[in-house]
């Protein structure tokens, strides 16, 4: 009996060692993937330079397996030391959403240009904190639901357009 016994649990490791445990590993962070805290790697873009007047800021690109449910674009004023904030929250149809959820926005410094001596840092809040997630004059990152915040650390106004594509498994 003993050795059915040891048998069944030596095959049960077996099975468990060969099978994995996807749930127990440790995520890996993918340029452009979705983090466990729903962000992703910050993407600069670059800044033409020889054209009359600033870029347009690039469309932002949401993960394939995210259905769009909004999108569209802010042209804000910043002054020195202010700072611009959205609840991304507002997006989400329902507060369930916020679970699989994806506010994917891309920015571009519109004045002065060229962005000279800008200050601009993106900040993200929810129950945990806040963190830094971007910076820049221009650039592309993604966030979950919470309260994300444009802040013009510089020592002149600015203006930037922001352009976004919010996103959920439905």
């Amino acid at each position: 009996m003993k050795w059915f016994v040891l048998a069944g649990v030596l095959a049960a490791l077996a099975l468990a060692a060969a099978c994995g445990d996807d749930d127990a590993s440790t995520p890996t962070d993918t340029p452009g993937g979705l983090t466990p805290v729903g962000t992703k790697d910050a993407t600069p873009t670059s800044l033409a330079t020889d054209v009359a007047g600033p870029p347009a800021p690039a469309d932002p690109t949401l993960d394939e397996e995210l259905a769009e449910i909004a999108s569209g674009n802010f042209d804000e004023a910043i002054a020195a030391g202010d700072s611009w904030s959205i609840d991304t929250a507002a997006f989400a149809e329902d507060e369930s959403l916020c679970t699989n959820f994806s506010f994917d926005f891309t920015w571009q410094v519109q004045d002065p240009f060229p962005p000279d001596g800008v200050d601009l840092i993106w900040q993200f809040t929810r129950a945990a904190g806040t963190v830094e997630v971007a910076g820049g004059p221009a650039g592309e990152q993604s966030v979950g639901c919470g309260v994300l915040e444009a802040l013009n650390r510089g020592a002149a106004s600015i203006t930037v357009a922001i352009r976004y594509r919010v996103g959920a498994i439905e």
